[in-house]
């Protein structure tokens, strides 16, 4: 139940604070006193948007703080707090913070929640009723969700809810997946291909360079050797050979150095000119050996160029490392496209069960829905009987729909006749204004019980009525009370009357600046109130008794 609201710097409101007892409080006021602001309030801790405009000094935060105490979890609202990850209590105090910048901020017993989060508890805490909701009976789906309320199954409709959110999850992913499994099918055969080629060309780091090299050698082999048997006729067959000198040299020149020790230098010099001489002569000669010409390596080797030169013209590269990064690149989304059709199997599994779960539960649902209308219908035409409509007739009229939305694939449609004689026809069609307020009215008495909230509030839900039809509002409003909290605001002295307290909503005017303030009434202040609501601003002696009589009764 709300136990207590404190409202500060929100439209005409400074600072209010508010403590709200079990049973029925009444709310009254002159109209424009200020009793929707209290409710726009309210609505923030309840999830609802908010903007800057809302502050009555733009330049201070505006601050909306409730109080629920929890006497069960019938809601659910433990799960709810489990689920996302806030500390739960029997105690709840939701606070709501309006910024000048038009931001805002929620908590939940001091820790900060979503607004999301804060709607869902909203919703599970209170329900408000106001004349606008009557435009509920024109949506299709309310008939449904009353149904839900009444057959006590709402807790299975938000497991439906969650289900049906993961069966379209997974058939955007399916279809995602599936599309690009599609595509990576048209491709992988070309893929294989390109893959199974380079795989095929055992292509290795450094190899065009090596092949260059050798190609290279072997296009000019012939004169290579030329140039080596000239080398080797220079060094040790000519006519003179530069071995043959420098050898006698050295020894001319260790002779010299026997006898002079200062040419000990340059004797070690010549001998070593022929050390090194005939070195370069034997590596002359060992290159003459491997040099040769092979037509048959040297086709071999222009062959295999060709293919790296073709692979690299094909995939616009001009290295081998570039081709083995292709290789490897085309292997990967070979393997990925593997992954993702096994990826894909397994998605459709999880949505092919997905599907028959949530198709399950709407069975489920449908079936409740269907085995308590005819209760349902009944128990509104009682309640309609007593406001009034004694002869009022309710036909449900429902069928099973060939998709799946939020509420399952249940349709309802309410048809409603206030007369014996003239058959059930579409509400909106048929019904009054006044008809359609005590219909409204009959079906949250009725669901009331059944959805487990706390608290409800009615806002002005009698307008239309009055005299005995009022009174007859009043103690089903009443009556209401005797299973949850009521907050009744009202215009009505009938229903006023039957309030357990009373709070009063007036403008002030407090050094020149206008205020709305909300004052609980005494038993004598009550009386008064009440003859006022009865006979306007003169409060006659009459009205005080008569307000006397309504209060008593």
């Amino acid at each position: 139940m709300l136990h207590s609201l404190s409202i500060s710097n929100y439209a005409l409101i400074n600072v209010l604070d508010i403590e709200f007892s079990e049973g029925l409080t009444i709310i009254t006021g002159e109209t424009g006193a200020g009793k929707s602001i209290i409710l726009g309030a309210l609505s923030l801790v309840l999830g609802q948007k908010a903007d800057a405009g809302v502050l009555r000094d733009p330049a201070a935060n505006a601050v909306v703080e409730a109080c629920f105490r929890i006497p069960g979890n019938e809601n659910g609202i433990e799960q709810l707090f489990a689920g996302e990850l806030v500390d739960y209590s029997d105690e709840l105090i939701v606070r709501r913070v309006i910024y000048p910048n038009g931001k805002s901020r929620s908590f939940v017993n001091d820790q900060p929640v979503n607004l999301a989060f804060l709607r869902s508890l909203g919703n599970a805490l209170i329900d408000i009723h106001s004349q606008h909701e009557n435009l509920l009976l024109a949506d299709t789906d309310y008939p449904v969700r009353v149904a839900d309320a009444f057959a006590g199954q709402s807790l299975l409709a938000d497991e439906y809810q969650k289900n049906h959110a993961e069966v379209l999850s997974l058939t955007g992913q399916v279809r995602a997946l599936r599309t690009a499994c599609d595509q990576a099918k048209n491709d992988t055969d070309y893929l294989s291909f390109l893959y199974q080629e380079l795989q095929a060309a055992r292509l290795s780091a450094g190899e065009q360079e090596e092949l260059e090299q050798e190609l290279s050698l072997l296009e000019h082999a012939s004169e290579i050797r030329q140039s080596l048997f000239q080398l080797s006729s220079i060094l040790e067959e000519g006519e003179y050979p530069i071995l043959t000198g420098i050898k006698e040299a050295a020894r001319i020149s260790a002779s010299v150095a026997a006898r002079h020790p200062g040419f000990a230098h340059v004797s070690d010099r010549m001998e070593q000119a022929r050390i090194e001489l005939r070195d370069l002569a034997g590596e002359c000669g060992r290159f003459l050996q491997q040099v040769s010409d092979d037509p048959a390596r040297m086709e071999e080797v222009s062959g295999r160029l060709d293919t790296i030169y073709s692979l690299q013209r094909k995939h616009n590269v001009r290295t081998i490392e570039a081709l083995l990064t292709l290789e490897e690149n085309i292997g990967r989304q070979l393997e990925e496209t593997v992954n993702d059709t096994s990826r894909l199997d397994k998605l459709e599994r999880e949505l092919e069960a997905a599907t028959i779960q949530r198709n399950d539960m709407a069975a489920k649902l449908h079936r409740g829905r269907m085995e308590c209308l005819a209760d349902l219908s009944h128990q509104l035409r009682t309640r309609l009987a007593q406001l009034g409509i004694p002869d009022a007739q309710i036909e449900f009229v429902t069928h099973e729909k060939t998709s799946y939305g939020l509420l399952g694939n249940t349709g309802i449609e309410i048809k409603f006749s206030a007369n014996r004689d003239i058959p059930p026809r579409e509400l909106i069609s048929i019904a009054s204004g006044g008809e359609i307020s005590r219909l409204m009215l009959c079906i949250k008495s009725v669901i009331a019980q059944h959805a487990g909230l706390s608290t409800i509030i009615f806002d002005e839900v009698d307008l239309g009525v009055s005299g005995k039809i009022a009174d007859r509002m009043g103690t089903m409003i009443h009556q209401l009370s005797g299973h949850m909290q009521v907050l009744a605001i009202t215009h009505l002295p009938q229903v006023a009357a039957k309030g357990n307290a009373h709070y009063l909503v007036r403008k002030e005017v407090v050094e020149s600046v206008t205020e709305t303030r909300v004052l609980p009434l005494s038993e004598n202040d009550r009386i008064m109130e009440v003859a006022r609501m009865l006979s306007g601003s003169s409060i006659t002696p009459a009205a005080i008794q008569n307000a006397k009589d309504l209060l008593n009764n």
